[in-house]
């Protein structure tokens, strides 16, 4: 089990998903070629300076699975990964992630 673990608090979305990134090692390169954008627009949305697109946020969550939305939402909470799922879990649907992200964001906000 893998836990994304930090001495900061309140970090911010793009702050989780960066270091949750740096983590298994992903460049900035092949997540920028796998979602169709440059490694610099990518560069924008980890640092903070452009802020992070809904549609990049779902297709990243679609991509890794074991991210917890609740905790990516949470400012509370550092790890964002959750519990493994049972293998026969079906694979998330693109509106499923978007229904979830509102729901959070409904419920915290």
């Amino acid at each position: 089990m893998f836990y994304l673990i930090t001495k900061k608090t309140n970090m911010k979305i793009y702050e989780k998903i960066r270091e949750y990134s740096k983590s298994k090692g992903e460049t900035m390169k092949e997540i920028a070629d796998a979602y169709g954008v440059t490694p610099q627009s990518i560069q924008l949305y980890f640092s903070g300076k452009n802020a992070m697109p809904l549609n990049f946020l779902v297709w990243y969550i679609e991509k890794h699975p074991d991210l917890d939305l609740y905790a990516l939402f949470n400012k509370n909470l550092q790890s964002i990964v959750s519990e493994p799922k049972p293998s026969y879990s079906k694979k998330s649907k693109k509106q499923d992630v978007i229904d979830r992200i509102v729901e959070i964001l409904e419920k915290e906000l």
